[in-house]
């Protein structure tokens, strides 16, 4: 175990002690009841699949039933704003997203919710890279000759987007922000529509979530230039991250655990703790892996709250520097 894990597992763990010695504290009798998380959108995808592994967890930690609730609709926010009206006792929990949490407040004015003063942090579990890849005719094999090849030719590259506000197409927006370069936005409705008019040649790149494009790398069909994340892939290391070209660069979606403001801190931190170790179980990494996702470092409440109001920051100057409306 690295020094961050022993000491974010200590912390948790100190945590829970300091929660026995106090007295009538709300935690000695959680959970009274079913708990449920509310995922945010339709049952299937990435975010419900995690949803139903940290419920099996949690019911074999609490010895209740822990049950999932898929309130979908409006890119994420009416289930966001469904848990932000629960009672905060912990038995409402949200799979929260970076999308609903930190970006949708700066893209759109109508929220019924404002995730700074609605929610609160519990656990990070997974991080979702998006890919930067060119099709086969651009001639760039890394970041820094693809920025010298669009630099040379203002307007003269374009890239796709799976669709306005998106993390692929805040992914482009960002990179031509920092490498002050012109390229031109091609949005479809999906990797299923963009990806054919990419290999077509009809557009040169595109930023897109590792289970859409990586096979498609694998076979040859595209060119892998690299990763969003701040550091390298732990399952692609011979990838670079972008930053390693564009110090600052990081465009990742992530997931994790929240529950309505008000909710005890103590009941957060016995949430906390029978997940502090679980996303780092070999299967668990495996099925992460699967997904297209990276799983999160042992982390406490309180550095996960500091993650969402980093990235809440970082996305309304994002949104403000580049103009982006949905």
């Amino acid at each position: 175990m690295n020094g961050h894990r022993a000491a974010s597992t200590a912390a948790l763990l100190a945590a829970m002690l300091a929660v026995s010695s106090t007295s009538a504290q709300p935690a000695a009798t959680y959970p009274e009841k079913t708990v449920r998380i509310i995922v945010p959108f339709p049952a299937g995808g990435a975010t419900d699949i995690l949803a139903r592994l940290v419920a099996e967890r949690l019911s074999r930690a609490f010895g209740r039933a822990v049950v999932v609730e898929n309130v979908s609709g409006a890119a994420g926010a009416i289930g966001t704003a469904a848990a932000t009206k629960a009672t905060p006792d912990g038995h409402t929990l949200l799979m929260g997203t970076g999308t609903t949490t930190t970006l949708l407040p700066h893209l759109r004015s109508d929220l019924p919710y404002d995730p700074q003063r609605d929610l609160a942090a519990v656990t990070l579990i997974a991080s979702f890279p998006n890919l930067l890849v060119v099709r086969s005719g651009v001639p760039a094999k890394d970041v820094a000759t693809l920025i010298a090849l669009v630099r040379a030719a203002p307007g003269k590259f374009s890239y796709a987007s799976t669709g306005f506000g998106a993390s692929p197409h805040l992914s482009a927006e960002w990179f031509k922000r920092l490498t002050k370069t012109d390229i031109l936005h091609v949005p479809y409705t999906g990797s299923g529509p963009a990806l054919p008019s990419l290999l077509g040649g009809h557009v040169d790149m595109m930023f897109d979530t590792l289970p859409s494009v990586l096979p498609l790398v694998q076979q040859g069909k595209l060119r892998a230039l690299g990763v969003t994340t701040a550091e390298r892939v732990p399952f692609l290391r011979d990838l670079p991250a972008i930053a390693e070209t564009l110090p600052g660069f990081d465009v990742t979606s992530w997931l994790g655990i929240m529950v309505p403001a008000g909710t005890p801190a103590d009941i957060r931190t016995r949430i906390a703790a029978p997940l502090a170790t679980f996303v780092q179980e070999p299967a668990i990494v495996q099925r992460l892996q699967e997904l297209g996702a990276v799983a999160a470092k042992v982390n406490t409440p309180q550095e996960f709250d500091a993650r969402i109001r980093h990235d809440y920051d970082k996305w309304r100057r994002v949104v403000r520097e580049t103009g982006i409306k949905i």
